[in-house]
């Protein structure tokens, strides 16, 4: 209300403009989080990880009723793929993700479904999500045009959304090895037939090898008879039967999941 000169009482209504940011910088918060990605295909084994396809994909669930904008970056070890930062829209109680795809999107540009192909070139980093809050509003909903009327409490900032990262790794195509097996069933006779002794054994060998029975098992009998039980030249070995097996090794996948925390300054 403001009294004129003239005795006339007016009356100035409030604006109905959303409150703007500040310039109080007591009043400001961000709340940051760093989430680690791997990406892409290792295919050696020189360094301390694994050959195979790695992908990450760090989820962020909105926990409250109302949108929340975040705004997140990926810094890569080597830096060769600098990123701007990206605006990601987060619907009430939704969850939005963000995956090798869209960290690296010019490596991935070439996949023809929904699927995939994991750039051949491997990239590892960090995400850095950032929400922004001023006097208790959004300011991060602010760049998106976003009304943000919603005053937050200071218990209520660090408690936005959850950020979950899950790393995967899948074998690699020409990691997949067969092995084969030769099983011998013989018998050890000593020469004064007193006893017989019927063994099984399992070796290791390698495919389109020629290989010869006897002496495996002799060379095998040699190395393991310390306590010579057995007198490979006084005694007489029967195979009896003989069995190739294979199979194929395969370390198909294996993931981890880590919960990301808030830090507040």
């Amino acid at each position: 209300m403001v009294l004129g000169s003239n005795g006339t009482l007016t009356i100035e209504l409030a604006s109905t403009q959303p409150t703007q940011p500040s310039n109080d910088l007591g009043n400001y918060k961000t709340v940051n989080y760093y989430a680690r990605f791997n990406c892409g295909t290792i295919s050696d084994d020189s360094g301390p990880l694994r050959p195979g396809k790695y992908d990450s994909d760090i989820t962020l669930f909105n926990k409250k009723s109302y949108p929340i904008t975040v705004i997140w970056k990926a810094i890569a070890i080597d830096q060769q793929v600098k990123n701007n930062f990206n605006i990601l829209n987060i619907p009430s109680e939704n969850i939005a993700n963000i995956n090798c795809a869209k960290i690296f999107p010019i490596q991935y540009n070439n996949a023809t479904n929904s699927t995939y192909a994991l750039s051949k070139k491997f990239t590892e980093g960090i995400i850095k999500l950032e929400i922004s809050v001023d006097n208790g509003l959004l300011v991060n909903n602010f760049l998106n045009n976003r009304q943000a009327n919603i005053i937050l409490n200071e218990t209520e900032i660090g408690n936005l959304i959850n950020v979950d990262v899950l790393h995967t790794v899948n074998t690699l195509d020409d990691l997949n090895k067969e092995v084969v097996y030769l099983k011998v069933d013989f018998s050890v006779l000593p020469r004064d037939k007193n006893q017989i002794n019927n063994l099984t054994a399992v070796f290791h060998i390698d495919p389109d090898e020629i290989v010869d029975p006897l002496s495996i098992i002799k060379n095998k009998i040699s190395e393991n008879n310390a306590n010579e039980k057995i007198d490979i030249n006084a005694s007489e070995i029967l195979l009896r039967d003989t069995e190739i097996i294979s199979d194929t090794l395969t370390d198909n996948h294996a993931l981890t999941v880590q919960r990301v925390d808030p830090i507040i300054s």
